[in-house]
């Protein structure tokens, strides 16, 4: 194991190198115009900010190991004894953050970004036999065997995106990436493994380093470059760090560090899966969003999770030096509990999951002959009154004879995010139901969001139909517009009815003359069941 001093040079150098190097990148990205500026949608920052900071860690954590390698014959020795795994992980973090760069400057598709974060994962799996053979949990092993690469693929995926995802405000990353680095070092030096420990140590000082210059409000961000970095690393050095036996990983220490990003990424995927929205889709419902919108300012976000992680980290090295993952469990879990109880994030989802389970014991308890109708309606995020347009939408719809009504509200940029949906399943053949799914915009063609629809194919005329539903979203848009307006007059301060701008699909179809939908007096029908969570 590294000794101290050889720890904290690798430390101090990351640090120096960090700060230095990210500062030369700034200035270099502005140059360049590698910059990230507000979209109206989900970046808000007042004006545009270099991304630069992925390459500058990288570079700063490489020079900071090279330099102490010079002078520490350790760590020359560690980096040497397999020339192989250093050779493949250096190989992997350059092209994934090549990969980064490039989704930075050019957007990439969600496909073409997944597709270049499998190729720098399986360069370190095939090329440095970075892979899990055997994991242990609590005192079991289990054997792997022809599933270890798949396995091993697909933690390395999850720390990647479990990173990339949680990298959306000032200081962020950088906080819950460094002490996770830290606390893999430490992890690593207790089990005797030197070359994850020099390697963490290093991308925690640069990660430091870098920090500096991010912390709110940030004059440089560390883009997709450096958040798949980070992730990539973390994940790669857990795997020798958490070796207790011959090719068996302790999955304890590395879970409990990486619980915030974990549980940020299960949360998000619960809250797609469930809204019926794609994995790719973005939101404001991620963890610092929630904090920040909850009225925490952002020193007090970054504040409570440096808290909780380093209570994390706490239990991964009691896990470690005393060999029981239930150390990390309890730590793992009273970091969840913490957000949960204390309403900091969580809640939304768990009013999805509750509705959702819910729905399936009625129906369980009613029989496979149950049709009756059923309604959930669940708040993400936001203020407006979604619960009183989603009443009055239902009831203008039920008369279209409507199988399926969805309204999928997700508004970044006015940080409202609301899922309705109610349905009235009936024994009909598929060839006699449509489906129609239709986005939505308010003031300014902002996007709201989508309303999904299906319906049988009755004597109605398809026509007919067809204009009603266009009526109706019409009078939908106004009265969403209307709700956000009314809650939320310093988001835009200039929304009137009268201004809205419709989609040109529905003035065109309202310029036919069709008369106007009027608003439920209160007391209108409303979901069968209901589900909010703030």
């Amino acid at each position: 194991m590294p000794t101290l001093a050889t720890a904290v040079w690798l430390l101090l150098w990351g640090i120096g190198l960090g700060l230095i190097l990210t500062r030369l990148a700034r200035n270099a990205a502005a140059r360049m115009g590698m910059m990230d500026g507000p979209d109206g949608h989900r970046k808000t920052q007042e004006s545009p900010v270099p991304v630069a900071g992925g390459l500058a860690v990288l570079a700063a954590a490489v020079s900071a190991i090279l330099v102490v390698a010079i002078v520490e014959p350790d760590v020359a020795a560690a980096l040497t004894a397999d020339a192989r795994k250093s050779l493949a992980l250096l190989a992997a973090a350059l092209l994934i953050t090549i990969v980064g760069l490039i989704d930075d400057r050019y957007n990439l598709r969600a496909r073409y970004k997944l597709l270049g974060q499998t190729a720098a994962v399986l360069v370190l799996v095939l090329g440095g036999d970075f892979v899990i053979h055997k994991a242990g949990l609590f005192g079991f092993t289990a054997e792997l065997d022809s599933y270890a690469i798949p396995f091993t693929v697909v933690w390395l995926l999850a720390c990647v995106n479990a990173l990339n995802l949680i990298d959306g405000m000032d200081g962020f990353l950088g906080t819950v990436g460094g002490i996770a680095l830290l606390s893999l070092a430490v992890v690593a030096a207790l089990t005797g493994h030197l070359f994850a420990s020099v390697v963490a140590l290093a991308l925690a000082g640069a990660v430091f380093g870098f920090l500096w210059w991010n912390l709110p409000p940030a004059t440089v961000y560390m883009g997709d470059a450096g958040s798949m970095l980070i992730g990539l690393v973390i994940g790669a050095v857990a795997i020798p760090a958490s070796l207790k036996g011959p090719a068996t990983v302790a999955l304890g220490a590395p879970l409990a560090v990486l619980i915030l990003p974990m549980f940020d990424t299960t949360a998000a995927v619960v809250r797609r899966k469930l809204t019926g929205r794609g994995m790719a889709t973005p939101d404001r419902g991620h963890l610092h969003h929630v904090m920040l919108k909850s009225g925490l300012t952002a020193p007090r976000v970054l504040g409570i999770v440096a808290v909780l992680g380093l209570v994390a980290a706490g239990g991964a090295l009691a896990s470690t030096a005393w060999h029981n993952d239930l150390f990390a469990l309890v730590a793992a879990s009273g970091v969840v509990l913490a957000l949960v109880v204390g309403k900091l994030f969580g809640n939304a989802e768990l009013g999805l999951i509750r509705t959702r389970v819910s729905r399936a014991f009625r129906r369980l308890w009613a029989g496979v002959g149950d049709v009756q109708s059923w309604g959930m309606a669940v708040r993400l995020q936001g203020i407006a009154d979604w619960d009183r347009v989603w009443g009055d939408l239902l009831a203008h719809a039920k008369p279209l004879n409507l199988r399926v009504l969805c309204l999928d509200v997700n508004s970044p940029a006015m940080h409202e995010n609301y899922h309705a949906r109610w349905s009235n399943p009936v024994a009909l053949p598929e060839a006699q139901l449509w489906r129609l799914e239709i986005p939505l915009h308010g003031a300014e063609g902002r996007s709201l969001g989508r309303l999904a629809i299906s319906a049988e194919r009755d004597v109605r005329s398809f026509a007919e139909t067809l204009r009603s539903i266009a009526e109706l979203v019409a009078w939908l848009e106004l009265l969403a517009t209307e709700a956000i307006a009314t809650t939320r007059p310093a988001v835009h301060p200039s929304i009137h009815q009268s201004s809205v701008k419709l989609d040109p699909a529905c003035q065109s179809i309202l310029s036919l003359g069709l008369g106007p939908l009027h608003p439920l007096p209160d007391g209108h029908d409303s979901p069968s069941n209901t589900a909010t969570s703030g």
